[in-house]
């Protein structure tokens, strides 16, 4: 079964048979936020990459009516102190075995790769713990036919991050039902 937004979400009248659907709305989510990557050694037209800088909890909410004009405040550094301490945590992985670096650019700098979750494995980042998330540095060698490529040869650089993230499973769970649900209705109806 497909469910059209359009036949089920209220454009703010009643729909065709009479009955009210929903107005549009986002979230809770989180929307991350990327920047470009610093790095102290090199001047900033050489900046190259891109670095997680944050998220924000955000919902969105249509409403009926005129706005009353009122303003939010922004919400104090205690509060979000305080409830950032009780929020239940799960503990995510990120391990990455990487087995050829192929077309990669030539030239005489070191190259290297490193994984990240958010702040978590981000080497110019000091919140975090460090990890053994990058690879050893290399120099792309020109295997004198098609394109550069690192010499990992038979050894293969391994990668990996572990870090803390709000337990959001309860959200997880609901998708995964819904998921569920919808490929059983495929199967039985289709």
């Amino acid at each position: 079964a497909t469910l059209h937004l359009s036949q089920i979400s209220s454009a703010g009248a009643e729909l065709e048979e009479g009955t009210p659907g929903f107005l549009p709305c986002f979230g809770p989510s989180f929307l991350p936020f990327y920047g470009p990557r610093t790095d102290p050694a090199r001047t900033p037209s050489t900046d190259t990459g891109v670095a997680y800088r944050g998220r924000v909890l955000l919902e969105l909410s249509t409403h009926m009516g005129t706005p009353d004009g009122r303003q939010r405040d922004a919400i104090a550094p205690e509060d979000i102190a305080r409830v950032q301490r009780l929020l239940p945590l799960r503990r995510f992985g990120l391990c990455g075995v990487f087995y050829s670096a192929t077309m990669v650019p030539a030239g005489p700098e070191l190259l290297r790769f490193e994984l990240s979750l958010g702040n978590y494995g981000d080497t110019g980042d000091v919140t975090c713990k460090p990890a053994a998330s990058v690879t050893p540095h290399g120099c792309p060698v020109f295997d004198g036919t098609r394109y550069p490529s690192l010499p990992w040869y038979g050894d293969k650089p391994v990668a990996a991050v572990t870090s803390s993230w709000e337990d959001a499973s309860h959200r997880w769970d609901a998708l995964n039902l819904l998921r569920a649900m919808c490929r059983r209705l495929v199967s039985t109806h289709g």
